[in-house]
């Protein structure tokens, strides 16, 4: 099984892209949720126009409106940003086989629904490369790089690729994603621990990769994808984009992620045959947990975190 490639960012500069680039389509899509990163939001979109000109072909937002009615501020400033960017409201996007679940995979996936059936104008799905880039980014560390280093990766050939980086915290990458992946000895299993950041929502690839892998409604978005990534054998890079940062979040939202990525990694793990569960055993979709706090009470806390695994949108565009 081939391995994943590990590049850098500067490897590939945007003169070098334009002359590999040829006839494929480059599309970046940012990824918001009502008006908490307004302003963020606008100066990447503004970056990308102004650097990247000539290069980017369109530049997509990825919008959840939490006012479903009237436009936000998020879409206010990026539309003064860039007037030719395109605004996906995702929670007014109809997708076929998809109810009104919120949750930045299914998102994503509304998406690529709206690219398949608005934005292809009769070119094949391996010809359009796709970035995605999350909206919280700080602006210290953003640059075109994002977009270079990753879309540089799939024109060369490469299905797939996957931003790494270097961030102060990453407590769900090193105290729990990167332990877990390396738990099972397996072939396909073992490529998810060259990825140096797994949990990244940095990620480029062809829109027909992106066509034939399975999205996770919520938390289990980046595992799933990666995991599906590893044991379909398709070509990957690992590309680092150098220093990276953005707003932590709380301890009870760090425990939500994990939880959701181990609990995709293990339904994944499941369903590819390299565990089985016995006795009536299943992957439970409940966190729970007893803690004492600050006062000295005990607290039980339960959160249903159940979430959709989509099949792949090939089979329905």
């Amino acid at each position: 099984m081939e391995k994943i490639t590990h590049l850098n960012f500067s490897r590939y500069t945007p003169a070098e892209l334009a002359s590999t680039k040829g006839r494929q389509r480059l599309y970046v899509v940012i990824s918001t949720l009502g008006e908490r990163e307004a302003d963020l939001a606008a100066e990447k979109v503004r970056l990308v126009g102004d650097e990247l000109a000539g290069m980017v072909d369109r530049v997509f937002l990825s919008h959840r409106r939490e006012h479903a009615d009237a436009p936000d501020r998020t879409e206010q400033r990026v539309r003064a940003a860039d007037p030719n960017a395109v605004i996906i409201i995702t929670n007014a996007e109809a997708v076929p086989d998809m109810g009104d679940e919120r949750g930045k995979g299914a998102d994503m996936r509304r998406t690529l629904y709206h690219i398949n059936t608005h934005w292809r104008d009769g070119l094949p799905p391996e010809d359009i490369v796709i970035v995605f880039l999350d909206a919280d980014v700080s602006m210290q560390y953003f640059g075109a790089h994002f977009v270079t280093g990753l879309a540089g990766a799939v024109f060369e050939g490469y299905d797939f690729a996957k931003a790494g980086f270097w961030r102060a915290m990453g407590r769900v990458k090193k105290y729990m994603a990167q332990p877990l992946f390396s738990a099972i000895a397996h072939p396909a299993v073992r490529r998810l621990t060259a990825f140096s950041y797994p949990l990244s929502g940095e990620v480029a690839g062809t829109l027909a990769f992106f066509n034939a892998v399975c999205f996770w409604q919520m938390y289990g978005i980046e595992t799933g994808v990666a995991i599906d990534s590893c044991f379909q054998g398709y070509r990957m890079a690992d590309v680092n984009l150098g220093r990276y940062d953005h707003d932590h979040n709380s301890d009870l939202g760090i425990q939500k992620i994990a939880f959701g990525v181990v609990r995709t990694w293990l339904r994944q793990m499941v369903e590819y045959g390299v565990i089985e569960l016995k006795d009536g055993a299943a992957v439970n979709d409940i966190l729970q947990f007893n803690a004492i706090d600050e006062n000295g009470e005990r607290q039980f806390h339960s959160y249903d975190l159940t979430e959709r695994k989509y099949a792949p949108l090939k089979e329905i565009v």
